[in-house]
């Protein structure tokens, strides 16, 4: 699966070129936004070029960066950007507006739904905005359109914060082991939104054939092993001011994480965006803020982050596995017997030589 066929397109999808390319990375990641860049003959370049199509794999990435080199030795053309995913964070997710000039505001403040409906709902809500300005309509839209939801993952709430529409529903998503692209039909241009989820490749299940990177069976090459704690918080206390009549009252809320350990508690402190007077009741208002400490806490975690080169010969890319596939890890010098999605291929091609990079997210560890 070293190969890459590369097809220059242009700002309309018109077919410009087949690219002879010298220099390739493609830079594949589950629960953000991939990168591309390609390197190719200065007399290939076309001012035109504005997306890289191939194949081979399932992304379609955008040029949002051109390098002209020029010097004794090389003279070419590096052409970078984003894959299609990142379309998305040219929209934003802002705050429920009560006066402002957006007229297509969705009106909700916190979504409450299975994963990926919840993706869907953000998704439709935000990909465009219709606003006035000089006494004008305006509209911008992402240009993706809208899949199916099939109602996967766990139960979840987002509040409406002001980020990038992708970057929040990675998040949305994450927990559930979930993710989103943007699938391009070459035959139509037309580019949809889709969630999609890896395969379990683990020794456990019996659904898909087990796949186990081990140290032990020579399979892993150059493995690289961070466990990091630093910024391990089990515990947030959220505090909200409310001012009224000239008084302030500050509601100050504490909660445990109850997936971490006991006895290793350690706290964040954060400063509550959630606001009173959208709730009915100072209970369902406290059910808010920790909500809110909660999804906070997904940032403090402890992480296990495991990369190695892929060996050729073992199990054969994008059959045998593939981004997002969780599988069985061993690094036996370190006594890590674990399961892990893969998170990141990270694939070169230089001089004709493809070569290929891992990275497994925070396993789960079996000892």
């Amino acid at each position: 699966m070293g190969s890459f066929n590369i097809i220059a397109l242009d700002e309309d999808f018109e077919i410009l070129a087949l690219l002879r390319y010298t220099n390739i990375q493609w830079s594949r990641k589950y629960f953000e936004c991939g990168t591309f860049s390609v390197q190719i003959p200065l007399e290939q370049y076309d001012s035109r070029i504005k997306y890289i199509y191939t194949k081979d794999r399932p992304e379609m990435g955008k040029v949002t960066q051109i390098n002209y080199v020029n010097n004794q030795q090389y003279k070419y053309v590096a052409l970078s950007g984003y894959f299609l995913e990142n379309e998305l964070n040219r929209m934003v997710v802002y705050p429920k507006q009560n006066n402002g000039n957006i007229t297509s505001d969705p009106g909700w403040v916190e979504g409450i739904d299975k994963a990926e409906d919840l993706a869907f709902t953000f998704f439709n809500a935000f990909k465009s905005i219709t606003f006035t300005q000089n006494g004008s309509s305006v509209t911008f839209d992402c240009g993706v359109v809208a899949g199916t939801s099939q109602g996967r993952g766990n139960t979840s709430d987002h509040l409406r914060e002001g980020e990038y529409l992708g970057d929040q529903i990675y998040k949305i998503l994450k927990n559930s082991g979930l993710s989103y692209r943007v699938d391009y039909d070459f035959d139509t241009s037309k580019k949809t939104f889709e969630v999609w989820e890896g395969k379990n490749r683990t020794e456990e299940q019996t659904v898909n054939n087990p796949v186990t990177f081990s140290t032990r069976y020579g399979n892993i090459r150059e493995p690289d092993v961070l466990i990091d704690n630093t910024a391990w918080k089990t515990g947030c206390i959220g505090c909200n001011s409310v001012s009224n009549n000239g008084s302030t009252t500050n509601y100050n809320h504490a909660i445990i994480n109850p997936t971490d350990e006991a006895n290793m508690n350690s706290f964040l402190f954060l400063k509550s965006a959630v606001r009173l007077e959208d709730y009915s009741s100072t209970s369902a208002f406290y059910d808010a803020m920790d909500a809110e400490s909660l999804k906070e806490l997904e940032g403090f975690v402890k992480t296990i982050n495991v990369t190695f080169d892929s060996m050729e010969g073992s199990y054969e890319y994008m059959t045998d596995f593939d981004l997002g596939d969780v599988c069985n890890l061993e690094i036996t010098e370190i006594d890590i017997s674990a399961e892990a999605r893969l998170i990141g291929c990270y694939e070169v091609v230089k001089d004709g030589v493809w070569t290929m990079t891992m990275e497994f997210g925070t396993p789960i560890l079996k000892r």
